[in-house]
C-alpha cells in the first residue's frame, strides 16, 4: 500500500535492553556515556544469562526475528491507514489478491487467478478455495467487497480512499462528490469464491495496487462486532496474513506469531516477530551493535560508515520523497513567483552528501520520484526518461523574487521552515535557511514543533495552516506516476499546501479517463510542468529503503514502498 507521512518523530522514546524498557525524554536523536555504560553492564549479564539458559535447556529455540521501526503505527486498519508506519505492521498481518515474492514480482496471494475484458475494465478474480481468518472463520469474497466499499464509503472517512478512487468506476463520484452511493459501486461477490470490480479506465498497474495495503480486506462479521475498536487489542484483532497479533504494548513494542490459518502456512519458518519502536538513530545503532535488534531501518549517517561496504547494510529503491510544503493562502507564498525563486535556490547535492552525508540519496527535480517506470518504455525508469522538471538557478530565482516585489530580499518578511524535532531535520533546515539568506537575502527561522503537534489531524501544525514552510515525506500506493499527482490533488487534504489551481484539478480528472499510454505520458509531462511553475511543494531527494540485517538473518526484502516483509526469513543461530 502505502504513502508514507514521516509521523513517526517523537521526542519520548523508549530504549530497549535486552527486553527492558528504560523511558527518555529527550530531544531524539541524543544518547549519554551512562546509557551506554548501562548497556554493556546489562549486555554482559544477559549474555551470561542466555549462556546458562542454553546449557540446561534442550528445547529447541523459536525463530524470531526483532524489528525496529521509528515509532508505532497510526492506524492498524488497512481499510482507514494511510500511513507508512502502519503498513511497516500490516503488510505481515494481511495479504490481498496479489502480494510480492521473495525477488519483487507479483504473485497470487488470495486470489487463485483473475480474467480482464476485452475493453481492460473489468476484473474478474477467482479467490483460492478454503481461506480462513485467523480466527479460524471463513474469508470470502464478499469480505473484499465489504473491505472496499467502506474504504469508498465517505461517512467511514479513510484517509486512503484515493488510492481506490483513481481507479475504480464511481469511486471518486461516491467518496468526494457524493453522486454515487456506496451500494451502486461496480465492486461486487458473485459467489464466495468470484469478486468482480469495474475501473474507469485501463490502468495496466491495478494487479500492483490489490497487493497493497488499502486493497486488503478486513472481516466483516468482526468489524460490524467491535466497530473501529477491532484493532485496539490482540483479542479482537482479526487478520489473514502470515502473522497475526499477540501482544501491543503502546509506544514500545508489538508482537507478531505465525497465523496457522495463512493460506501458505506452512512455508512460514518465522515464529514470532518483535517490532520495536525505537527512534534516534544514535541509539537504534547501539542496539543493533549489540544485537539487541535484528532489523533496524532508522540508518543514520554513522551507520552507514560503520556498515557500508558489508553484507549488514541493505539498500533498495523506494518510491518516496523528502519534500517541503509551502502554505500558499499565506503572503508572501500566495505568488508562486516567491514559491519557484525558493525552490530553484536551493542546492540538492549540498544537502544530501553534505549535511545529510548520505551519496546514496538521489537529488529530485521533479514531483515524480525514482523508481516508476516510464509509461512508454518499461525498460526505462520514468524520471530519467522524463529528465528533470526544474534545476537550481540562482539567478532566475533573484529576478523572480525582484519581480514579485522583493529585489535581493528587501521587504520580504521574516519567515520560518518548522519540523517535528530531528538533528538532521534541523541542519538540513538551518542549511535551507543559510542558502536562501546567502542567495535571496530573506531572513529564515528554523522552528522544531513537537510531533503530536505537527501531525494532529484537525489542530496540527500543518492542518491548521499554522506555517510559512513545512517539512514532509511521502511513499507512494504503487509505482506509476499518477500515485504522485494525487497527493498534491486536495490541497486541504493529504497535502495541507492550500494551493488553488483548477487547471491541476482539470489533470487530475482526466488522468483517470481513459487513454492511450501516448496521451498519458504526454498528461503527465504536463502535471509536472505545471507543478513546476507553480511549486506549492519543494521536492529535495528521493528515499532509499536502507537498512542494517544481521548476519543470522537471510531472506528479509522490502517492496518498493519501502515496507518489510518477514514471508520468506529463516534464521541461523
Amino acid at each position: 500500500m502505502c504513502p508514507e507521512l514521516d509521523k513517526n518523530d517523537t521526542v519520548c522514546y523508549p530504549l530497549y535492553i535486552f527486553g527492558r524498557r528504560k523511558q527518555r525524554a529527550t530531544s531524539a536523536g541524543t544518547s549519554t556515556s551512562q546509557e551506554v555504560l548501562i548497556m554493556k553492564k546489562l549486555l554482559v549479564l544477559a549474555l551470561a544469562a542466555m549462556m546458562l539458559l542454553f546449557a540446561c535447556a534442550g528445547a529447541t529455540a523459536e525463530a524470531s526475528i526483532t524489528f525496529q521501526m521509528g515509532g508505532e503505527p497510526e492506524n492498524m486498519d488497512p481499510t482507514l491507514n494511510d500511513y507508512s508506519s502502519g503498513s511497516y505492521a500490516l503488510q505481515s498481518l494481511f495479504r490481498g489478491l496479489y502480494k510480492y515474492a521473495e525477488d519483487g514480482s507479483l504473485v497470487p496471494a488470495m486470489a487463485e487467478s483473475y480474467e480482464v475484458s476485452e475493453d481492460g475494465c473489468t476484473y474478474t478474480f477467482k479467490l483460492k478455495e478454503g481461506l480462513k481468518w485467523s480466527d479460524g472463520s471463513p474469508l470470502t469474497a464478499y469480505d473484499f467487497e465489504y473491505s472496499w466499499k467502506r474504504v469508498l464509503d465517505p461517512d467511514a472517512g479513510s484517509e486512503t480512499a484515493y488510492t481506490l478512487y483513481g481507479v475504480i468506476k464511481d469511486g471518486y463520484e461516491c467518496y468526494v462528490s457524493k453522486t454515487v452511493a456506496v451500494d451502486d459501486l461496480p465492486i461486487r461477490a458473485l459467489d464466495d469464491t468470484t469478486f468482480q470490480v469495474e475501473l474507469k479506465a485501463p490502468a495496466s498497474y491495478f494487479i500492483t495496487l490489490t497487493a497493497s495495503t488499502a486493497f486488503m480486506p478486513v472481516c466483516k462479521a468482526n468489524v460490524e462486532k467491535y466497530g473501529n475498536d477491532w484493532v485496539n487489542t490482540p483479542e479482537t484483532y482479526v487478520c489473514n496474513g502470515p502473522f497475526m497479533l499477540a501482544e501491543m504494548k503502546k509506544d514500545e513494542s508489538y508482537t507478531l506469531v505465525k497465523n496457522p490459518n495463512y493460506y501458505n502456512a506452512d512455508e512460514v519458518k518465522i515464529d514470532t516477530v518483535k517490532y520495536v519502536f525505537l527512534n534516534a538513530p544514535e541509539t537504534v545503532k547501539m542496539a543493533f551493535d549489540n544485537g539487541e535488534i535484528d532489523i533496524a531501518t532508522s540508518v543514520n549517517s554513522d551507520a552507514l560508515k560503520a556498515y557500508t561496504g558489508t553484507d549488514k547494510l541493505m539498500s533498495s529503491d523506494r518510491i518516496g520523497y523528502r519534500y517541503y510544503e509551502f502554505n500558499c493562502s499565506k503572503a508572501p507564498f500566495d505568488d508562486a513567483r516567491v514559491r519557484r525563486a525558493l525552490t530553484l535556490a536551493l542546492n540538492r547535492k549540498i544537502l544530501t552528501e553534505g549535511i545529510l552525508q548520505d551519496a546514496t540519496l538521489p537529488q529530485l527535480y521533479g514531483w515524480v520520484p525514482y523508481g516508476i517506470k516510464d509509461v512508454l518504455d518499461e525498460s526505462t525508469d520514468w524520471r530519467d526518461a522524463v529528465g528533470n522538471a526544474f534545476e537550481e538557478n540562482i539567478e532566475e530565482a533573484k529576478a523572480l523574487l525582484a519581480e514579485a516585489g522583493y529585489p535581493n530580499g528587501e521587504g520580504f518578511p521574516t519567515f520560518s521552515i518548522k519540523y517535528t524535532p530531528s538533528t538532521e531535520l534541523e541542519n538540513v533546515a538551518q542549511a535551507m535557511a543559510a542558502m536562501w539568506k546567502q542567495y535571496l537575502g530573506p531572513n529564515c527561522e528554523v522552528t522544531a514543533v513537537e510531533s503530536g503537534v505537527y501531525w494532529a489531524d484537525e489542530t496540527g501544525t500543518r492542518a491548521s495552516g499554522d506555517f510559512d514552510i513545512a517539512y514532509m515525506g511521502y511513499t507512494l500506493d504503487y509505482p506509476e506516476p499518477s500515485a504522485a499527482f494525487t497527493v498534491l490533488e486536495n490541497a486541504e487534504g493529504k497535502a495541507k499546501t492550500r494551493w488553488d489551481c483548477p487547471a491541476y484539478l482539470e489533470m487530475c480528472s482526466k488522468m483517470r479517463t481513459s487513454l492511450t499510454n501516448e496521451e498519458r505520458e504526454a498528461l503527465y509531462k504536463d502535471m509536472e510542468a505545471l507543478l513546476a511553475q507553480e511549486c506549492p511543494v519543494m521536492p529535495i531527494y528521493n528515499y532509499v529503503a536502507t537498512a542494517l540485517v544481521s548476519e543470522r538473518v537471510k531472506g528479509f526484502t522490502r517492496n518498493s514502498n519501502g515496507h518489510p516483509n518477514f514471508e520468506y526469513c529463516t534464521v541461523t543461530e
